[in-house]
């Protein structure tokens, strides 16, 4: 399991109701010209906004941290890795891969079991396998089931 860090994909200037997922104002019954805005912005007596108040702003853009992910296909020759699951940026980015730092209170893999896929350690060995697949139901779980 790895966690896979990079910045989301940026949306621009957005108002409170996608930002934060504001209501809005009532579509009728009066109301004219309120059906998006954030509403009320605090009390009268302080005489000003608080800091960190919901108001609109740029989106998105911000590092996100998507966590234990698994990975499916190791490929050393092509130095790639397949992970299962949706990694957080566009395409063509540079995003950060490491081991999971999540704690679980069970245990993964019973006593004695081997990990499938062992954290790097240098000179333990130097002859890597050109792919290291996950074993799941004995197939490559990349290669579409035929029907």
């Amino acid at each position: 399991l790895v966690d896979v860090t990079a910045p989301s994909l940026g949306k621009g200037f957005q108002g409170v109701m996608k930002r934060w997922g504001f209501a809005g104002g009532p579509a009728s019954h009066g109301n004219s010209l309120a059906h998006r805005v954030p509403g009320s912005t605090g009390n009268i007596n302080p005489a000003r906004v608080y800091p960190g108040k919901k108001m609109p702003g740029r989106m998105g853009g911000k590092n996100v941290t998507v966590m234990r992910l698994p990975v499916m296909k190791v490929d050393t020759a092509l130095n790639c890795i397949w992970v299962k699951g949706s990694v957080p940026g566009h395409d063509n980015q540079f995003i950060k891969v490491r081991d999971s730092i999540k704690i679980v209170k069970h245990r993964l893999f019973p006593e004695g079991a081997t990990v499938p896929f062992p954290t790097y350690i240098p000179g333990e060995s130097a002859e890597q396998p050109r792919e290291t697949v996950a074993r799941i139901g004995g197939q490559d779980p990349l290669i579409p089931a035929s029907d």
